[in-house]
């Protein structure tokens, strides 16, 4: 039996119909991201917001502690995508990432969870290549496959 030794979470989410007010307005996307962020233990560091020339999305990351959150914000969409990662023993991402929803008010979300960092064996780690061999191989049965579907004529 293999023992998991994870090093952190990963959640992934994609929120669809997100309130038109609350994703307009950065400043509130900030500062909800940054209060969310000391309420779940994910211990802030640097909140960086970068938005398009054209004002139609932005993305703000938070820069935390063992981890980090980041949204992109596409605001004629209504549609957000939100990574939140932390390898901090004390935070809480899957909380931090229900309180995203529920400011961002999405309508619906779609969630993944992944566990990062797994060094269970040396096997699993190994990089796998794809042989060639099987590629040539059913090249030659297609091959043949043609062959005879065009020296065989079908009975009617």
């Amino acid at each position: 039996m293999k023992v998991k030794n994870f090093m952190g979470k990963l959640i992934v989410i994609d929120m669809y119909s997100c309130k038109e007010n609350a994703i307009n307005d950065i400043e509130f996307v900030k500062n909800s991201l940054s209060e969310a962020c000391a309420k779940f233990g994910m211990d802030l560091e640097q909140l960086v917001c970068n938005e398009d020339a054209e004002g139609k999305e932005y993305s703000v990351v938070a820069i935390c502690k063992r981890g980090h959150v980041t949204l992109h914000v596409y605001k004629e969409l209504g549609f957000v995508t939100a990574d939140v990662f932390s390898c901090n023993e004390g935070a809480q991402p899957a909380d931090l990432s229900r309180q995203l929803r529920i400011f961002l008010g999405t309508d619906k979300a779609k969630i993944t969870l992944l566990d990062r960092g797994d060094f269970g064996s040396v096997v699993d780690m190994k990089p796998r290549r794809n042989s060639k061999i099987k590629l040539g191989r059913h090249t030659k049965n297609l091959g043949n496959k043609l062959k005879n579907m065009i020296l065989k004529p079908r009975s009617m």
